[in-house]
């Protein structure tokens, strides 16, 4: 998959497999309702899954943490699951 952020990290198509950005962005496009994992080192709700605010335009956890995707990959992720 070549997303938007990739072009700035590897200089084009993302297919580091081992690559956080591929697998996150990946399961972001291709798996329904996929939501990651918050990203905060001292999170204390432990490991769960973010959800996604419409407003923020970005992923975000219960402890306060907010995801950091371009707004080019967000807007791609929000056309591709027709949110609005």
């Amino acid at each position: 998959m070549n997303y938007p952020d990739c072009q700035k990290i590897h200089g084009g198509s993302c297919k580091l497999v081992h690559c956080e950005n591929y697998i996150v962005r990946n399961n972001l496009m291709n798996v329904a309702f996929y939501t990651p994992y918050c990203g905060s080192e001292t999170c204390h709700k432990g490991t769960i899954r973010t959800k996604f605010d419409k407003t923020k335009k970005q992923f975000v956890c219960e402890c306060g943490w907010v995801s950091a995707f371009s707004e080019e990959f967000i807007e791609y992720y929000m056309k591709k699951w027709g949110i609005k």
